[in-house]
């Protein structure tokens, strides 16, 4: 087994096809599937089944993909670093969107004072994702909130957030402290998205406290849930630091829910295996004295 069998493999897997998979690659139809066939037999176990007329992706497969992914982009990283050894690198970040919406930027403005030659790449998503791009290798670290979802992520608090339940001028709770929890809960919720480390963190500080959150509203964008809650259509809960500039604009205000103080972790993340450059722990020590 090679490098080869490794990248035939992970076309193979995302075209679902040995056909679009050849031609994406520039071989011809049989070397692609004599390639698939020798890493099956060097596994001895079954990769891909006929489905209809494509193919689907086995149990084995599904297991072996994610680790496959993140050779290939270790090897084409150090392929292209090698070939470009003499020519300013490049820092692959990722963020949340709660993190990368109103803490990130003022780091990237400051780093590149610092790096003026470093090419560098960002991506803000969801926790989840921005997570399974640093498993892959697609991103060199992200900052997150929220869980950690592998064992294979090491992570480093940087900073720490309060999660303020929000709600309109208009609403009876604007303004007040210790508003019962059997009144929050009657109240129609605005989130953010399934995978978003706010919302897993919103959700968990309710749940253990007996209740249940059924959104009515949910979105990748803070603004928009923002924006829904100055209108009145709900309440919310978001980080304090994304809330400032509304709340004294009185666009929205904040109350308190009785017994339940909520707070969370900003933390870095990287693969453990991931090398760690002077340009990465320039800016985990930036990041770090930032708080």
């Amino acid at each position: 087994m090679n490098i080869k069998h490794i990248r035939v493999f992970i076309n193979v897997y995302n075209e679902k096809s040995i056909t679009r998979a050849a031609e994406k690659l520039k071989l011809t139809q049989p070397a692609t599937s004599l390639a698939i066939k020798e890493l099956e037999e060097y596994y001895n176990m079954k990769f891909f089944e006929r489905s209809g007329r494509g193919i689907r992706a086995t149990e084995a497969a599904e297991h072996f993909y994610p680790e496959a992914a993140r050779i290939i982009s270790l090897f084409d990283e150090m392929d292209d670093n090698m070939k470009n050894w003499n020519v300013a690198g490049r820092l692959r970040i990722g963020a949340s969107i709660s993190i990368g919406s109103c803490i990130l930027p003022s780091f990237i403005k400051e780093f590149r004072r610092m790096y003026k030659d470093l090419d560098v790449y960002v991506s803000i998503d969801s926790s989840d994702e921005i997570q399974n791009r640093v498993l892959e290798n697609k991103l060199d670290f992200a900052l997150i909130e929220g869980n950690i979802h592998s064992n294979k992520i090491k992570s480093q608090k940087f900073m720490e957030d309060e999660l303020v339940p929000i709600c309109s001028r208009f609403h009876k709770f604007a303004g007040k402290e210790d508003v019962d929890l059997q009144e929050v809960k009657n109240e129609i919720f605005l989130t953010r998205e399934k995978n978003s480390g706010t919302r897993q963190q919103v959700e968990s500080f309710f749940s253990t406290n007996g209740v249940m959150l059924e959104p009515k509203w949910d979105s990748t964008s803070t603004a928009a849930i923002i924006n829904a809650v100055s209108e009145d259509i709900g309440i919310s809960v978001l980080p304090k630091r994304m809330l400032d500039y509304h709340i004294k604009q009185h666009k929205i205000y904040t109350f308190s829910i009785k017994g339940i103080k909520m707070t969370r972790d900003y933390n870095i993340i990287y693969h453990e295996n991931k090398f760690i450059t002077q340009p990465m722990k320039d800016f985990f020590e930036m990041v770090q004295k930032g708080k």
